[in-house]
């Protein structure tokens, strides 16, 4: 792509994003759409495993893109008003709904020049945690951990995309404080911050006195509930 048209795509790119940002803040969801389609149509994957001048675009649009969709599945919308593929993705249920979107982001993805199957080695962490708090919204909690344990034990592959330091905290405090509890996960959550060896003490400790407090305010919970029951 020349340096002249890459100008040209992002100008158009930035300009429909603005419109589509708004429209998604005014729940117009067949205008969000609409300009979704028409940005995705100018957002291929990229060549080469390499910083591209399309990276920051495809990631927030990708955003969008999910942000509407499980927004759309996780409420009661009108259906007549809706496109025809936001239709169709309400027959999904809701694990085959995420599993669909993170195919998807993940072929979004993957450079093209590559002979492999689409990988989380390139997914970028903004876009995982999207995902994941999609799970997180429609209650499948499940497919949640699965990718997020996919992207961590592929991260680091490429330097090129962010996955120590910040972004590994911020997917980390999801996986911790949010997937894992909702599973009842609470002894694996501390026997995997136990080994973990990249977070600093005082990150760590951050996250165990994080999680001790939501564990007891959900015993709590169970132990109100019990009482009046």
């Amino acid at each position: 792509m020349s340096s002249k048209v890459s100008l040209s795509t992002e100008a158009t790119l930035q300009s429909l994003y603005n419109r589509a940002a708004r429209a998604f803040l005014h729940r117009d969801i067949a205008v969000t759409f609409t300009l979704l389609n028409s940005a995705f149509s100018l957002l291929q994957p990229p060549l080469e495993p390499s910083p591209d001048p399309l990276d920051a675009h495809r990631r927030k649009w990708d955003i969008l893109r999910i942000t509407l969709e499980s927004t759309v599945f996780s409420s009661a919308p009108d259906l007549a008003i809706l496109p025809q593929p936001l239709r169709e993705s309400l027959l999904l249920s809701p694990q085959s709904f995420i599993s669909t979107l993170h195919a998807r982001s993940l072929t979004l993805f993957t450079p093209s020049s590559l002979p492999r199957k689409p990988s989380s080695a390139f997914l970028p962490h903004q876009v995982l945690i999207t995902l994941v708090a999609s799970t997180l919204k429609i209650d499948c909690p499940d497919i949640g951990r699965e990718i997020t344990e996919d992207w961590l034990s592929k991260r680091g592959q490429y330097d090129f995309v962010p996955s120590t330091g910040e972004p590994y905290h911020k997917v980390l405090e999801l996986y911790c404080l949010h997937i894992l509890p909702r599973l009842g996960e609470w002894e694996y959550v501390r026997e995997f911050l136990s080994y973990e060896n990249e977070l600093s003490s005082d990150k760590k400790r951050e996250l165990y006195l994080a999680l001790e407090a939501q564990h007891a305010r959900v015993q709590e919970s169970i132990r109100t509930g019990d009482a009046k029951t």
